[in-house]
């Protein structure tokens, strides 16, 4: 919600064309996967990555939000962009084995919110500066403890 209103031109785009929504889901869920905190990972044997050997039992930490502003996989990576083509899909949801089993009703749901809110309350913004807002603190994910809005 935050990127839409702290980003009003694509806000627009989205009440112009209510048809954007999926790409908007799909460009917030990038924008705005966790970055702060790491998930920790082992290695069930030694691999190497990068020209890094990761030995057998050591920890990785990974941080889906530095994979998803990835600049060889996304150009311009901290531009929000609800056009942005998908042709990558992002972390924001894990891979593989640990891929979020709620993923695809996760997406239903951030559709018909987001191609239904603006169509709605158009002059929906935040009632206070974005700088001015609470911030939480969690284990995994930093964000905001309370999100004022007015219209």
């Amino acid at each position: 919600m935050l990127l839409l209103l702290a980003n009003p031109g694509q806000r627009d785009l989205l009440i112009a064309d209510p048809g954007l929504a999926p790409g908007a889901v799909e460009e917030i869920l990038r924008m705005a996967a966790p970055s702060l905190h790491g998930l920790p990972r082992y290695a069930h044997e030694d691999i190497e990555i990068g020209g890094h050997t990761i030995r057998r039992g050591e920890a990785v930490v990974l941080t889906p939000g530095a994979a998803n502003r990835d600049e060889r996989i996304y150009p311009d990576p901290d531009v929000f962009d609800i056009r942005r083509p998908q042709t990558d899909p992002h972390l924001s949801f894990g891979y593989g084995p640990r891929f979020c089993i709620g993923a695809s009703l996760a997406r239903v749901e951030l559709v018909a919110v987001f191609s239904r809110l603006f169509q709605r309350f158009p002059t929906l913004r935040t009632a206070v500066p974005v700088e001015e807002l609470p911030r939480s603190e969690g284990r995994i994910a930093d964000g905001f403890a309370k999100l004022p809005v007015t219209w």
